[in-house]
């Protein structure tokens, strides 16, 4: 039970500081103002069209707070590197139109690296045991094969 608890702890930490990261932005032009129709918190995109949106506001914004720009996307794509969410093709993609293709490419290289880094040592601190706790005898049948 501790390992699943102490998993929880962690993703729901890490979600709430992207949380507070996404939605304390600065002042700009069109992220920071909700009277605006374009106004609003980034997101994560789902489909092309939502992609070429959240480009187009991060774009505009990264004009103003290029620093900030640039450290809500490492810490959305570790976030969902570490975690193993499906859908950092979307974040690669935007990397390639924010930073341009060479920045991209680089950059999405080293945070794959360490999000997959990130995501290993979790499933080793927390992952084993659990499954070891939960699946006593799938883990022995495996064992025994291997």
């Amino acid at each position: 039970m501790r390992p699943l608890l102490g998993l929880l702890l962690v993703f729901a930490g890490c979600t709430f500081a992207l949380y507070l990261l996404s939605t304390r932005l600065p002042r700009g032009r069109r992220l920071g103002s909700t009277e605006e129709a374009g106004g609003r918190s980034p997101w994560f995109p789902s489909d092309l069209a939502e992609l070429r949106e959240l480009s187009e506001v991060l774009r505009d914004y990264r004009k103003e707070h290029q620093a900030y720009v640039f450290l809500l996307f490492c810490s959305a794509y570790l976030y969902k590197q570490g975690f193993a969410i499906p859908g950092s093709s979307f974040l690669n993609v935007l990397a390639g139109a924010l930073f341009g293709p060479w920045l991209g490419l680089l950059l999405c290289c080293v945070l794959t690296s360490v999000g997959a880094t990130c995501c290993y040592l979790l499933s080793s601190i927390f992952g084993k045991q659990l499954v070891v706790s939960y699946f006593p005898d799938k883990v022995a049948l495996l064992q025994r094969k291997v």
